[in-house]
């Protein structure tokens, strides 16, 4: 994974973010980036759906139809290939657009992740340091439960907010690609689903989101 192009990435969505919200300049940033990277992790956990035990439904929404493939007008065979045999390349022949809802809700987390990193990084020399052999030795993915995985990355916020430096942020990101890996996200996934959804929040920002 990119981490350097995931870093500038995001500090370009939070410059535009300041720009359109100039309030936010010379304010403490941290405390609600933290608060909201827990709802969004809550988001995510509530989309894997795993933690539902009363319920009958506790399957990932990994897949969901959001609309009919306009390409191919729901048919699965590209407008006027009147003879078949081939798919259509917008939605794979299946006539639908879907999305994966516990990936994007994942990729949000991912996003307040770097915009955190970006704000700590001056004072700690953060970007620097995870990028460092140092953290590479340190990071250690073990195999657990995505239930303990879930609680064990809300912990290590928890534990950043309290104390706000590098080695509890690098301990949060490694969290982070462990719960990726428990969920069964490939690197590719995980880094497509953030930039689709980094360009998505630049448009809502010039639409006044």
């Amino acid at each position: 994974m990119n981490l350097t192009k995931l870093f500038k990435t995001q500090a370009a969505l939070d410059e535009h973010i300041m720009q359109e919200h100039p309030e936010l300049r010379g304010q403490n940033n941290l405390d609600w980036k933290l608060l909201a990277l827990q709802v969004e992790l809550g988001e995510c956990s509530n989309e894997w759906r795993g933690f539902k035990k009363w319920s009958n439904d506790q399957d990932p929404r990994t897949c969901v139809s959001i609309d009919v493939c306009k390409n191919c007008g729901g048919t699965g065979i590209p407008l006027g290939n009147i003879e078949g045999g081939v798919d259509c390349w917008n939605c794979g022949g299946s006539g639908e657009i879907t999305k994966n809802p516990l990936l994007e809700e994942y990729a949000d987390v991912l996003s307040f992740v770097l915009s955190i990193g970006n704000e700590m990084d001056g004072s700690l020399d953060l970007i620097s340091y995870l990028l460092s052999e140092e953290y590479k030795q340190e990071i250690r993915y073990a195999e657990i439960d995505v239930c303990d995985q879930f609680r064990k990355l809300f912990r290590t916020i928890s534990l950043l907010d309290m104390h706000r430096n590098r080695v509890n942020f690098g301990e949060v990101l490694a969290d982070l690609m462990g719960l990726g890996k428990v969920l069964g996200f490939t690197t590719e996934q995980i880094e497509t689903a953030y930039y689709a959804k980094n360009s998505e929040n630049h448009r809502r920002q010039e639409n006044g989101y």
